[in-house]
C-alpha cells in the first residue's frame, strides 16, 4: 500500500513539473517574439485571461463584457493581420470584426449567457446599465460593445503612431494601449455597478 502512494506522489511531482516547465517555455517564446508580432497573440492572450479572472471572482458582466470585447477584437485584428499577406480589399478590417463579434455574440445570445432581451426590458435593473434595459441591451452585451470599440480604438492609436513617429515608442505599445484603456473602463464601471 505504501508504494502506491509513493508512485501516485512520484506521478503528480512529474505532472506538476511538466505544467511548470510547458508554462515557462511557452512564456519565454512570448517574450522573444520580434516586436513586429508581439501585440497581438499577447494582446489576445492577455484579453482572454481578464474574462477567466472577472468570472472566477463574481465581478459585473459589464467587465467581464469589457474584456470579452477586448479578446474579440484582438483576435480579429491577429487574424486580419494574417489575412493581408494573402488577400487585401476595401473594408476588410471592419468587415473581420463585426464577423468575429457575431461569432461571440450570437452564440452568447443563443446559449442564455447574454440574456434574452425580454427579460431585461422585464427587468432592467438587474440585467441593464445605463437605462439600455428599454433596448432589449443586457450587461455583458454592453461591455463588449465598449470593451470592443474601446480597445479596437486603442489599436488604431497605436498604429497612428507608429505611422506619424514612424516607429513604435517604446516596446509593447498597442499591449500597454490595450491594457490601460481596460484597466480605466474597469474602474469607471466598477465604481458604477458596486
Amino acid at each position: 500500500m505504501v508504494r502506491k502512494w509513493k508512485k501516485i506522489n512520484i506521478q503528480g511531482e512529474l505532472n506538476m513539473k511538466k505544467k511548470i516547465f510547458i508554462l515557462l517555455a511557452v512564456f519565454v517564446f512570448l517574450i522573444n517574439l520580434p516586436s513586429v508580432l508581439a501585440h497581438c497573440p499577447l494582446c489576445t492572450a492577455a484579453a482572454g485571461t481578464g474574462v477567466l479572472f472577472t468570472r472566477a471572482y463574481g465581478v459585473d458582466d459589464t467587465i467581464a463584457g469589457l474584456f470579452l470585447g477586448a479578446a474579440i477584437i484582438s483576435s480579429a485584428l491577429w487574424f486580419n493581420k494574417w489575412l493581408k499577406k494573402r488577400i487585401n480589399f476595401k473594408f476588410q478590417e471592419a468587415l473581420i470584426v463585426i464577423i468575429s463579434f457575431l461569432l461571440f455574440a450570437v452564440p452568447f445570445y443563443t446559449t442564455g449567457l447574454i440574456t434574452d432581451a425580454t427579460m431585461v426590458k422585464l427587468m432592467p435593473e438587474h440585467h441593464s446599465i445605463f437605462g439600455l434595459g428599454v433596448f432589449g441591451i443586457d450587461k455583458l452585451l454592453f461591455g463588449m460593445i465598449i470593451g470592443s470599440l474601446a480597445v479596437w480604438g486603442a489599436f488604431i492609436l497605436n498604429e497612428a503612431i507608429k505611422k506619424t513617429k514612424g516607429k513604435v515608442l517604446y516596446k509593447y505599445q498597442g499591449m500597454s494601449f490595450m491594457l490601460i484603456v481596460l484597466a480605466v473602463l474597469s474602474l469607471v464601471f466598477w465604481i458604477i455597478t458596486k
